[in-house]
């Protein structure tokens, strides 16, 4: 037998070596991906427990090497490990149209597609995601149901439930178990409707209060459009799916805010459970729980919360709105096409920015008198330096602002139209609020003549007006006059005229002031030239 040669021997020593230094680095990119997984700083979403476990396998690093697989770590493309299913989803970084607003605290972001936060009393937006977009509401739906019901019926009222209306609705959908038959009055279907959201209740309270399921939703859509929803069209009264029952978050926040004025709505969203009596069929109670978390005792517990109604369906996703209130201020919050992990943590970050961010001020107190500050042609006619127009606020007006800015610091916009002052209140070009008043209906003579004495340019000839009047009045024998009013009300009359007077009379205003001003120069001129023609020949 012949001896190897030495070749031989040197190739497959060459061989051995580049294989082991091949496991090496395999066993290295494995090592930084399993570091890289439990970095803290590299995602916010907790990692995947069979992706660390497939890391730490010790088994991993005597596996045959491949050489795919020591390239498929250091691709950024590449997708090797399943997405977290708690990660945010894409809408996590959609654009907040209110961070736009100049001064504006910047809002938080939520996964939420749409969101909106509002003050519920005012109306005003703190927070805009995606507002006007069309979205599905699905339970949140039985906001406008109850409204709906309570605005045309009594608590007492009776309300039979059909076979159509128990059996009419999706199987496996949310539900209390009424039997074709039952009766409930209204407020305990209401309670069924708002806390345990109960689709077969929903479409039994819309047949007794409409006559029949389509004409109780006419009265839906009917009602959002009295609230001024644009973007609204409901088919049902319990939000199961339908591709034409939609709404928005800033519609279904309008919605819930018009409920809340109802106190009624307010008790009901506010229990966090509710025994239903036994029935003329159930000899049982039923114990309807809040599906709302944040009111009920738990971890998601929010300090505040004043209720609100939940929803789910496939297509919808998470749909939540919520009403809160701390320090005075009371703020509806509503998510749209969320998902379970995060429509409370969303929820939660938009009630913490509104109340940390934002301060009640008050614009205007109802019944408070305010001075229009007059035109020059006012004061001439006033024969004041520093005359005022009186007004009257008819409503209070408060506004909810960031913590760092005063109320001067807004821009405001002032017209008067048929004796009534509006004026709008701006931050930039964003409309906060709007406030109105009467003008003075009276300014009798002595008013004005009050008026005048307490002008400091005119105290001095007001008096000797005044003593020289009496002088004149006691010598002939005569009272002074004092129930005439004839002068004020002409000065009130032409100042009303003046202000309410169309923009495009204006310049033929101006026109006929200068005319006249004109032709008076004229006639003067002519006097003046005719006087020295005159002189001229009297020298003669």
């Amino acid at each position: 037998m012949k001896r190897p040669r030495l070749w031989i021997n040197a190739l497959v020593l060459s061989s051995c070596l580049l294989l082991g230094s091949g496991q090496t680095t395999i066993y290295g990119a494995e090592q930084n991906t399993a570091q890289a997984s439990t970095d803290p700083g590299t995602a916010q979403a907790p990692a995947d427990p069979n992706t660390a476990q497939a890391s730490a396998d010790p088994n991993a690093a005597q596996a045959p090497a491949d050489p795919n697989a020591a390239q498929a770590p250091t691709d950024p493309n590449a997708a090797e490990t399943p997405k977290d299913p708690n990660a945010p989803p894409d809408s996590y970084n959609w654009e907040v149209q209110s961070d736009a607003i100049p001064g504006w605290p910047t809002g938080p972001q939520v996964a939420a597609e749409t969101a909106i936060l509002m003050d519920a009393e005012t109306g005003e937006i703190l927070y805009a995601k995606g507002i006007d977009e069309k979205r599905y509401p699905a339970s949140t739906t039985k906001i406008m149901t109850a409204l709906v019901a309570i605005e045309n019926s009594a608590l007492t009222d009776q309300v039979t439930f059909s076979a159509e209306a128990v059996n009419g609705i999706e199987p496996g959908s949310t539900h209390i178990g009424i039997k074709p038959g039952e009766i409930l009055t209204m407020e305990q279907s209401l309670y069924a409707i708002l806390l345990a959201s109960a689709n077969e209740v929903s479409s039994g309270v819309a047949e007794f209060v409409g006559g029949s399921i389509p004409d109780f939703v006419n009265m839906m859509n009917t009602r959002a459009e009295e609230l001024g929803c644009k973007n609204t069209h409901f088919v049902n009264a319990n939000g199961l799916h339908d591709p034409e029952h939609y709404t928005t978050a800033r519609d279904l926040a309008n919605i819930a805010r018009e409920a809340f004025k109802n106190e009624t709505f307010r008790s009901i969203i506010g229990e966090e459970y509710y025994i239903e009596p036994k029935t003329n069929i159930t000899d049982e109670e039923r114990w309807l729980n809040n599906h709302h978390k944040m009111l009920v005792t738990g971890d998601l517990h929010y300090d505040g919360c004043l209720g609100g109604k939940t929803g789910y369906t496939s297509d919808a996703g998470n749909t939540l709105v919520t009403y809160a209130q701390r320090n005075g201020m009371y703020l509806i919050s509503v998510v749209l096409a969320d998902n379970a992990v995060y429509q409370y943590p969303d929820t939660a970050a938009l009630l913490d920015y509104g109340f940390s961010n934002f301060h009640k001020a008050v614009l205007a107190q109802k019944g408070e008198v305010q001075c229009l500050k007059p035109l020059p042609i006012e004061r001439y006619l006033y024969n004041l330096t520093k005359s005022k127009m009186m007004t009257r606020f008819t409503d209070t007006v408060t506004v909810d602002l960031p913590a760092d800015l005063p109320v001067e610091d807004l821009t405001r916009k002032t017209s008067l139209e048929k004796k009534e002052q509006t004026t709008e209140y701006y931050l930039g070009e964003q409309l906060l609020a709007v406030s109105h008043a009467e003008v003075c209906p009276t300014l009798t003579l002595p008013e004005f003549l009050e008026t005048v004495k307490s002008s400091p340019a005119n105290t001095a000839r007001a008096a000797a007006q005044s003593s020289i009047a009496d002088q004149s009045n006691t010598s002939a024998g005569r009272t002074p006059k004092t129930s005439s009013s004839s002068l004020g009300d002409f000065f009130q009359e032409l100042n009303y005229n003046f202000q309410n007077m169309p923009k495009w009379k204006y310049p033929a205003l101006i026109f006929l002031v200068t005319a006249v001003i004109f032709y008076i120069v004229l006639l003067i001129i002519k006097i003046k030239r005719h006087r020295k023609k005159r002189s001229k020949k009297n020298k003669k």
